[in-house]
């Protein structure tokens, strides 16, 4: 009887195991993003291992992002789902009007509305043996409602990519406290675009980094036996070249004594003090005049279509300069592009730009997905970001917050209503049905046989037993060591 015992048992091992395979009690999804990867860099023919893995994936030949085009604008509303105007984090630095302050990277910046939650946060809160892992993503280490992701690296640059993908991959395998859902930032291209323009061979020697990485990453997640995790790389933007003379100086025109501003070289937030509304807003009319590559709004009249102007951080007045533009504030940055990358600006150096116009193709990111949540080889149509976190959602069975965003688009490749439509979620019913049968009929007739065998033995040999040492006792006793390892 014990020998029927251990068959059941390594029955029941199998069927748990098969069970645990197909239908993972919390689906698994990990987020790459690559700083400023534009759209169409796949055309530039160094990123072979992209190419290939995106061809095969569910694809779009690029998302919409939200408007402003800038990181941490768009990296919180791929967390949300939500317009800047919502979650306010209205550019990289914000202007407080109540008290004066420009505010940078921290939590009060990702803190306009405490009342919003990030996806790793709601995946956190949402069940026991749910937990997130955010690896450097914008905002993604602040506590949101009490709530700090399970495991959580603050962005530092000195961490080799590698590193970061093995220690994201790590929490995947933590022995106690796994995630099942992660996001990983990566601070290139934008970095070296900024500093020397998105054309030459030295920037694609960072797209061929990047190529490299994404190898690296997928590889590792086949060697750790990863293969249910869902992968979606994604970027924030794109970029575009500004020449130096494509520098528009506004102190011809204002003093920037008679205001306050927030915002980057493309955009900027202007808060006139008070009596100074009229008279700056005359320089900036004048300035759109002798200089037109850039528009000046106030705040009443930001086009609705951006959705961005019902936010106590947006200016009175805001200025955003047309693509290929910049204002005076990049020269700012010069010095510290020429020390880090070493090199001399001069007349005919270019530097990298975004945070335009959203519908601009150059600022146009990129988008590919794979893994068993999604079709492959699916082209999708062009969506806007704000439907990644109804897709996250889907993805990770998560009942999520009202957002801005909607999952119509994507559902085309995505194999939960793939199946559904052309009838093969019943035939993998059915068929995952027809194998647990088979499963049981085969292990009830090896019972039976080994039963009848016995029966047989009893009766020639008297009632004498089968020796412990057997060989059918070695090869259970071997089985059940291999399932214990």
């Amino acid at each position: 009887m014990d020998v029927i015992v251990r068959i059941l048992g390594i029955a029941l091992i199998i069927f748990n195991s098969k069970v645990v395979l197909i239908l993972s009690q919390h689906p698994k999804l990990l987020v790459i993003s690559y700083d400023a990867f534009r759209y169409d860099y796949f055309n530039k023919n160094v990123t072979p291992f992209m190419n290939k893995l995106r061809n095969e994936s569910a694809y779009a030949d690029y998302m919409m992002n939200i408007f402003i085009t800038k990181t941490f604008p768009n990296h919180h509303t791929m967390a949300t789902g939500l317009y800047a105007e919502t979650h306010g984090v209205t550019d990289n630095e914000a202007y407080d009007p109540d008290d004066g302050n420009v505010i940078p990277y921290s939590y009060e910046l990702f803190h306009y509305n405490k009342n919003l939650l990030p996806i790793w946060t709601i995946n956190e809160k949402a069940a026991k043996g749910r937990h997130s892992g955010t690896m450097m993503w914008p905002g993604s280490a602040f506590e949101y409602q009490n709530t700090t992701p399970k495991y959580a690296q603050v962005f530092n640059e000195t961490i080799p990519f590698e590193n970061r993908v093995d220690t994201l991959l790590s929490w995947f395998k933590h022995p106690n406290t796994p995630i099942n859902f992660g996001v990983l930032y990566i601070e290139e291209p934008d970095a070296t675009g900024h500093a020397i323009g998105i054309n030459g061979p030295v920037f694609n020697n960072v797209l061929e980094k990047l190529d490299n990485l994404t190898r690296y990453i997928h590889r590792k997640l086949d060697e750790y036996h990863l293969n249910d995790v869902n992968v979606i790389h994604l970027s924030d933007h794109g970029m575009a070249n500004v020449a130096m003379d494509r520098i528009i100086n506004l102190t011809n025109y204002v003093n920037y004594s008679d205001f306050k501003m927030a915002g980057t070289a493309s955009g900027m937030q202007i808060f006139p003090n008070p009596g100074k509304y009229d008279s700056v807003y005359r320089g900036l009319l004048q300035a759109v005049h002798d200089i037109p590559h850039f528009r000046v709004y106030k705040k009443e009249e930001i086009p609705k279509k951006y959705h961005y102007g019902n936010n106590t951080r947006i200016g009175p007045l805001f200025v955003i300069a047309d693509v290929g533009y910049a204002f005076e504030k990049l020269y700012n940055a010069i010095p510290f592009y020429e020390d880090k990358f070493n090199f001399i600006a001069t007349n005919a150096s270019e530097f990298g730009m975004h945070g335009y116009d959203n519908e601009d193709e150059e600022m146009h990111p990129m988008f590919f997905a794979m893994g068993p949540a999604f079709v492959p080889r699916c082209k999708l149509e062009p969506f806007d970001n704000v439907d990644l976190v109804p897709l996250f959602c889907e993805i990770l069975e998560l009942n999520c917050p009202r957002n801005n965003g909607t999952l119509g688009k994507l559902t085309k490749c995505l194999t939960k209503y793939a199946n559904n439509k052309d009838g093969a979620s019943s035939s993998v019913v059915m068929i995952t049905g027809i194998g647990i049968l088979i499963t049981i009929t085969a292990i009830a007739g090896l019972v039976s046989m080994i039963l009848i065998r016995r029966r047989q033995k009893n009766v020639k040999a008297k009632y004498r037993r089968i020796p412990k040492d057997s060989d059918l006792e070695r090869f259970f006793d071997g089985i059940q060591d291999h399932e214990n390892v």
